[in-house]
């Protein structure tokens, strides 16, 4: 089996090579199907993330939780202790750039209690369809949901990304969260709940 950093070299190249309009169309069927979802009909209150460099555009999907008058929140990094916060996002809060020039809300002050979340969605750069999730290697989400109480199964994390991140496997570790879904361009997809961290 390929190691983590040959998968995310290889799924990097495939991402950097997609073209500007289908990233536009895939972007906006992602989001289309997603609010058919249970997941999405069902939450109140949804994280997601702002895309950087060639993640997944998520601003189709940010603007249906706002239409859907459901509370959207964005992470925001805490570099000591490399854990993320979430913290509520209404349309035109001012956003600036944290250390590694990601785009997160300059207001901290309406930060939520992970716990209280109904779902995640978060970016990758690869998955495989027993929900393992490849990131970019920082650990950010996987140690966020560690140190929380928070329920598997219960609450959703979500990956979004193109149907071409899907990966023949993905090495598992100890750490790692696995996904409970993956919203793509082309369809939605359920995962066994495998454990409950």
């Amino acid at each position: 089996m390929p190691t983590k950093w040959k998968l995310r070299q290889y799924f990097r190249q495939i991402l950097q090579h997609i073209p500007h309009v289908y990233r536009e169309q895939s972007a906006q069927k992602a989001a289309h199907i997603f609010v058919q979802q249970p997941e999405f009909q069902h939450s109140q209150t949804i994280a997601i993330y702002l895309a950087y460099r060639d993640e997944f555009d998520s601003a189709p999907l940010i603007e249906q939780i706002w239409r859907a008058k459901k509370r959207c929140y964005l992470p925001i990094l805490d570099a000591d202790q490399k854990i993320l916060s979430f913290v509520e996002y209404a349309y035109g809060d001012p956003l600036q750039r944290n250390q590694f020039k990601i785009l997160e809300p300059r207001n901290r002050d309406q930060i939520i209690d992970i716990n209280r979340l109904d779902c995640i969605i978060a970016p990758l750069i690869a998955f495989d369809l027993t929900g393992n999730r490849l990131g970019t290697g920082g650990g950010y989400y996987d140690r966020t949901l560690a140190k929380s109480s928070w329920q598997k199964g219960s609450n959703k994390i979500i990956g979004l990304g193109f149907a071409a991140q899907c990966a023949e496997q993905i090495p598992n570790d100890p750490w790692d969260i696995s996904l409970d879904a993956v919203i793509t361009e082309q369809k939605f997809v359920r995962f066994v709940v495998k454990d409950a961290k």
